[in-house]
């Protein structure tokens, strides 16, 4: 059974405030039986110290779904007032993703260059990336984020299974595809095949 790790910033900046993935968490366990992880970050040193000790093989190979739920901008996922771009974040994983998917379950972080991703998963070995171009509605994505951790499940994270999984999103998915310009990346060095998913 694989189990997601999630990371999560604090999305108003005050400790008093409620919204969380959390709910999505607990109900893709209750309903699904998936196992995870969740932690809080205020601080790019939370942040980093979390993923030093994901990354390990032991772990990582248990929970192979990499949730980052945080603010962000093109390229970038948002910290408290810091950022982390796409190339702080190979920096902090360097080699250690293969067999990972990564979910960035944070506004406008994949709108950038294929060849940036691309880059990014060849740093990081990750098998694919998700997530979205715009700022998207907070219920819809969750609602989504479901829907996606469902497809995770289904299949392994080889080639065949990533290629079904991002059939079954193209064909059940497309209403929240458009709504919330999500976008997916598969690493070209394990398929080929073009996604028809909007780029």
């Amino acid at each position: 059974m694989k189990g997601v790790f999630c990371l999560e910033g604090f999305w108003y900046g005050d400790h008093r405030d409620r919204t969380s993935v959390v709910p999505i968490m607990e109900m893709a366990n209750r309903y699904l039986n998936m196992p995870y992880i969740y932690h809080r970050c205020a601080t790019v040193e939370e942040f980093t110290y979390s993923l030093e000790r994901w990354k390990t093989k032991s772990f990582h190979k248990k929970y192979p779904i990499l949730t980052l739920a945080f603010h962000g901008k093109k390229g970038q996922i948002l910290i408290g007032k810091k950022s982390v771009s796409l190339d702080e974040l190979a920096g902090i994983l360097e080699t250690k993703c293969e067999g990972v998917v990564i979910y960035f379950g944070s506004c406008e972080t994949m709108n950038v260059s294929k060849r940036k991703l691309q880059s990014f998963m060849e740093k990081t070995r990750t098998i694919a990336v998700l997530g979205y171009k715009q700022e998207v509605d907070w219920l819809k994505s969750a609602a989504f984020e479901i829907q996606l951790l469902g497809y995770f499940l289904a299949h392994p994270f080889d080639t065949q299974g990533i290629k079904k999984i991002m059939a079954e999103i193209n064909a059940t998915g497309k209403y929240y595809i458009q709504q919330l310009d999500f976008r997916m990346e598969i690493n070209e060095r394990v398929t080929f095949r073009r996604s028809r998913i909007k780029k």
